[in-house]
Order: C-alpha cells, then structure tokens, then sequence
C-alpha cells in the first residue's frame, strides 16, 4: 500500500493535520476490498493473503503474484470478458503440452466473473528469476546452455500439429505482413532501405509457401523465460500462441534475445538446426526476420508509442547483422562460432 499525500501537514486545523493518514486509510480500504473480490474469484484463492500486481502488460490485461496462507504461490491473469474462448482454447493446448513433459505452468483454473467484468486464469508459479534480467550474471557457458534447453523446449512445442480447420499458413502470413506494410507506409516513420528488404521478402516469398501448421508459442524470447540457479527452469506466458511455421517463433531472437544474451541465443539455434530436417531454416529465419521490420514497428507506435525510436534501432540492428540480407545467418551468430 501507498501513501498518496506524503506532505508535512503543519496547520493547526486538526483535519488537515490527519489528512496523510486518512489517505492511507481510504487506499488501504480500497485495496482490502479488490482483494476480497479477487479471493472470490475462485476456491483456489479464498486462503490467498496477498495479491502482488507484477505487470499491466501491453494488452491491459493484469497479472498477479498470489501468495496462500500456506505460502503456496500462484499467478491470476485477469482480462476481458471477450478473451474468454480464445484463452480457454489456449489453455488446454498449454496443459496436454505440459502433461507431456513441457516446462511450464500448469493450467489450475479459467473462468468468467461478471462481478469484476474478466476472464481470470489461475497458473502454478514457477520459481526462478526472469532471464532477461538475470542472464547476465551467468558465465557464457551456462547462458549458452540455457539457450540449447530453450531452443530443445521449442522444438518440443513445435511438434505439436494445427487442427485441420485452420487455414494455410502462407496465406495468413502474408496477409498480415500486407496489413503490416500498409500501416507502415500510413505511419510517417521509416528505416534505411525498407524498399530493399520489402523486394527481399517478395522475392523469397514462394519458401513460405509449402510450410507446416505447428504450434508457435509466438512469443519466445528471454522475457518468457525462467532461469533457476544458472540453469532453465521453464517457459511462460502462451499468451500470443498460434499456428502456422515453427521457424517464425525465432523473429524475436533477432529483436529481443539477441540483444540481452548473444550466447543464450547461438545455444536456442544450435539445438533447434541440429534437429532439423529442412535445408531452407536460414532462408526462412530471415524472411521472418525481415517481416518483423515492418511489424515490430507498427505494433510500437499502437501500444508502446515513447519507444518508437528503440524499435527502429532494433530494427537497423537486425539489418547490419543480416548485412541487409545479402548474407542469411546473422554476423553475430557466425561471429560467435568463429570466436
């Protein structure tokens, strides 16, 4: 609990004297009575004697570190009512992946509350630290090898097929890579040579087009992982999952983990090539790579627009490390290899 007002009330009106301790009592109230609605959600909760907000998210969603009287931990994602399909669909593909043998949260609960207006989901916790803010306290070693289990997680997910109703990949693909290209040209921000990594991916468009429909976790990158005393404990948040071509859940290595950790992500690709059967990964990682120019870009300016000028940092990043596509593998990959 906050105090709002932490001002050194001198004046002799005895009210405005108490005026710091009534705040706390009104927010401390508030409070009590969010938590009374959360523990209602669920039996689950009912023993719960503390809700930690740990992030709002990008999305609005809320999510929450629950703590029992038996100092169980738990974690209770809330969002909108709306979300209720999708996320339960979602859930179950999580859970049968963890009943086989995936480290991740287990799947305790989903529901709708009318009360608070959302769609909750209760998870197991999984103790460890965030990689991304702790990976860099590890040896290169040990962040190499985090990454090889990482890479061996995904593959793992990655076996899991799409139901027959769900469209081509391809064709879905592209289309949302149109959208992408469109809202970029409305934007007014750009990046060097975005016309020559647009004629990069319409000419290599055609490798995308006999690929599979697997599960994508879509959102793997060192944020969604877990790291328990230098080694990898797990995989979170399968929120954004989808199907279509396992090899575009490595977009964000390029963005994100590459920039946190070069060894954790020489490890994520070393495991996932050496399992491999297609000779076009490299091709396909760049197109995807590419795409991401256009998409990281305008998803910024929606929902995180003060950090547009990082995202097309990013994005240059990826295009040096790629030499603008004229080389497939990155500089940094084959760099480390050759170090």
């Amino acid at each position: 609990l906050r105090v709002i007002s932490h001002h050194n009330v001198n004046n002799t009106a005895g009210f405005l004297r108490g005026l710091p301790f009534i705040v706390y009592q009104v927010e401390r109230s508030t409070a009590y009575m969010e938590h009374e609605k959360l523990k209602r959600l669920s039996p689950l909760l009912t023993q719960a004697i503390s809700f930690q907000l740990m992030t709002s998210g990008f999305s609005g969603n809320r999510t929450y570190l629950v703590t029992t009287s038996s100092s169980e931990k738990l974690v209770l994602k809330l969002s909108n009512l709306k979300t209720y399909s999708n996320f339960k669909r979602k859930a179950s593909i999580q859970q049968k992946l963890k009943d086989r043998g995936l480290l991740c949260s287990e799947v305790m609960e989903i529901g709708m509350n009318k009360e608070l207006n959302c769609t909750y989901r209760i998870f197991t916790f999984i103790e460890g630290e965030n990689a991304r803010a702790a990976i860099h306290l590890l040896t290169n070693k040990e962040q190499y090898e985090i990454g090889r289990r990482a890479g061996e997680a995904l593959s793992f997910m990655h076996t899991c097929p799409a139901p027959s109703h769900v469209t081509s990949w391809y064709e879905r693909v592209m289309a949302k890579h149109e959208r992408y290209v469109h809202a970029y040209r409305s934007s007014g921000v750009t990046f060097a040579q975005d016309q020559f990594v647009l004629d990069f991916i319409k000419s290599h468009a055609d490798a995308v087009k006999a690929r599979p429909n697997q599960f994508q976790h879509d959102d793997f990158h060192l944020g969604n992982i877990i790291i328990q005393e230098g080694e990898y404990a797990g995989v979170i948040d399968f929120d954004q999952s989808d199907w279509g071509d396992p090899v575009h859940d490595f977009y964000k290595l390029s963005l994100f983990s590459r920039e946190n950790s070069i060894p954790f992500s020489a490890g994520q690709l070393d495991h996932y090539v050496s399992t491999q059967t297609t000779d076009d990964f490299w091709q396909l990682f760049s197109i995807y790579t590419a795409m991401s120019c256009f998409s990281s870009i305008v998803w910024t300016l929606s929902y995180d627009s003060e950090h547009v000028k990082d995202m097309v940092n990013r994005v240059e990043r990826m295009l040096v490390d790629h030499d603008y596509f004229h080389q497939l593998k990155p500089a940094w990959y084959s760099n480390w290899h050759h170090s």
